[in-house]
């Protein structure tokens, strides 16, 4: 039995050098990107200041900490569950819960009230500059 050799034209195939170097151009040092996959997921001219400040420490009331940085958009998440004001960190201000829109791993929160904006944790997050290094 013969093999069966399919062919396509050259400008169809994408090799992984290829992809790979694509990937590593749309890349800039002020993205930040999902630690578990390296999606890109905000960057850091969407920082937003909250009262002052865009980086936090809190504690759950499960007693984990958290570090959070405070985004106005992070176009690599996707929100799930049913906004809620039970143990909110900003007054005011409902949550759910932001993960990764590539794999899912929880990022932070993404936050609806007065304003519009994400809690993601630090250490979920890699900052690009740190690519590029």
């Amino acid at each position: 039995m013969e093999d069966l050799i399919i062919k396509y034209p050259q400008s169809e195939v994408i090799t992984e050098v290829e992809t790979d170097h694509k990937i590593s151009t749309e890349l800039k040092a002020d993205d930040w990107l999902c630690a578990a996959c390296n999606k890109k997921i905000t960057t850091d001219k969407n920082r937003f200041e909250y009262k002052n400040q865009s980086e936090f420490q809190f504690v759950n009331p499960a007693g984990y900490n958290f570090n959070i940085i405070t985004f106005s958009d992070a176009e690599g998440c996707k929100e799930i569950g049913e906004p809620t004001l039970e143990f909110t960190w900003f007054a005011g201000h409902s949550w759910s819960y932001a993960v990764c829109s590539r794999c899912s791993n929880h990022l932070g929160w993404r936050y609806r009230g007065k304003y519009s904006f994400y809690g993601l944790i630090r250490t979920r997050l890699v900052y690009g500059a740190a690519l590029f290094n």
